[in-house]
């Protein structure tokens, strides 16, 4: 196995020294690559190198028509070898640099087996990639496409391989004018993987590097999200946050900025403060789905002040402006109606809210339980008839579910 492992290092120098033929290659190491050893640890060490080395034949011959099938072969290498992440990403570039009608039937199988070995919850997704069709786009477009391919399977373990890619295309793509998006992408990346210095580095790079970017608001922001949130030093995330502001006074940005120092004074209890940046973002939101945080913000520091009336109000302004948003609306109701009941001590307050949640959305998947509660307070005020006649809608509507065995125990006490 060490003269295999020689050979192929000896090849590895051919090719980059001037091999004449890719065809000629290629076939040299489909050859080599036939060759096993009995010693698992000797062959996976033999595979890696194998494939490594095939890394200087595609840089080398990357327009070739072999190209393709090289990339599968270094793919397979790269499972046999056990190193998995590698094999996913070269697969997925395989599909989007050299698409063909029958890719699905090629690679689905490479690529649910790899899957199974790095992360099964991603495997929809990493399997869904093979649908793109990337024929008509030019070749950055495709290794653009191939990026974003990469950053949409959600697992810790295609991180490395992944970053790899990245830097790779944009060192080998300088002028390529989507560049500030994947810079951007790139920090996401770094964040979503728990490397808040390297995403903060990122962004602040696409603000200094990228300077007719439509993203320099953003890139600083997102920094100083990083700062606030990631790294808690409140002082450097509140210095990028006012230079935003000073900046770009005019940038959809502003609404995001002043909802984050509002999060900040919260959190340093500065209320007072925390309300008037809550404030200032909600009216340069306006309704957008970013207010939503800014208006929940708001309603949970008038809690913390023991204003509750006030927080009271703001949630149910806050599920009226998201009433379209089921999800949003229920979750905002509720904890309305939570805030009426053990914070005002008003059941008559609680289920009008319970109320409203159910005649907007009356199958809510929550709906059971929300009747029940509905119920259990009409029959806290003394109003066992509509009680009653509450525990009886949930028991028909829904009466395999475990709130109406619940209703059922009332109900027959009710009926006593």
């Amino acid at each position: 196995m060490q003269k295999i492992l020689f050979s192929v290092l000896l090849l590895a120098l051919a090719v980059s020294a001037g091999a004449k033929e890719a065809e000629d290659a290629l076939r040299f190491y489909q050859a080599q690559a036939r060759l096993t050893s009995d010693n698992r640890r000797q062959d996976r060490a033999y595979a890696a190198a194998l494939a490594d080395a095939l890394t200087v034949w595609q840089k080398r011959f990357a327009k070739e028509p072999q190209a393709k099938e090289a990339l599968l072969l270094q793919a397979d290498l790269f499972a046999r070898a056990t190193e998995y992440p590698q094999a996913l990403s070269t697969l997925v570039k395989a599909h989007y640099l050299f698409p063909a009608a029958n890719d699905s039937a090629l690679l689905s199988t490479r690529v649910e087996s790899v899957m199974n070995e790095l992360d099964k919850t991603q495997k929809g997704q990493a399997l869904k990639l093979l649908a793109a069709d990337t024929a008509s786009y030019k070749a950055q477009q495709k290794r653009e496409a191939f990026l974003q391919a990469l950053y949409s399977i959600k697992t810790p373990d295609l991180y490395a391989a992944t970053v790899e890619e990245f830097e790779s295309f944009l060192a080998e793509e300088p002028e390529y004018a989507q560049n500030d998006k994947l810079e951007i992408l790139l920090g996401d990346l770094h964040r979503r993987n728990a490397n808040p210095l390297a995403a903060a580095a990122q962004y602040k790079k696409v603000a200094a590097l990228y300077p007719k970017t439509e993203f320099r608001a953003a890139s600083l922001r997102m920094a100083a999200d990083v700062y606030a949130d990631d790294l808690k030093d409140t002082q450097t995330a509140t210095a990028m946050y006012n230079e935003v502001l000073k900046r770009y006074p005019d940038s959809v940005e502003v609404g995001v900025v002043y909802k984050h120092l509002g999060i900040m004074e919260e959190n340093n209890k500065h209320y007072d403060n925390a309300i008037a940046y809550y404030n200032k973002a909600i009216e340069h939101l306006a309704g957008q789905p970013a207010a939503y945080g800014a208006m929940q913000g708001k309603a949970d520091v008038y809690a913390k002040m023991k204003d509750y009336q006030s927080s009271y109000t703001m949630l149910l302004q806050t599920a009226e402006t998201f009433k379209a948003d089921e999800s949003k609306y229920v979750a905002t109701m509720l904890k309305a109606a939570n805030v009426a009941d053990r914070r005002l001590k008003d059941r008559s307050q609680k289920s009008v809210t319970l109320e409203k949640i159910l005649l907007a959305y009356p199958q809510n998947q929550r709906a059971p339980e929300i009747m029940f509660e509905l119920g259990y307070c009409y029959e806290k005020q003394g109003k066992n008839p509509q009680a009653a006649a509450m525990y009886k809608k949930l028991i028909i509507s829904n009466p395999t579910d475990a709130y109406a065995g619940k209703a059922q125990s009332r109900l027959d006490r009710l009926e006593k």
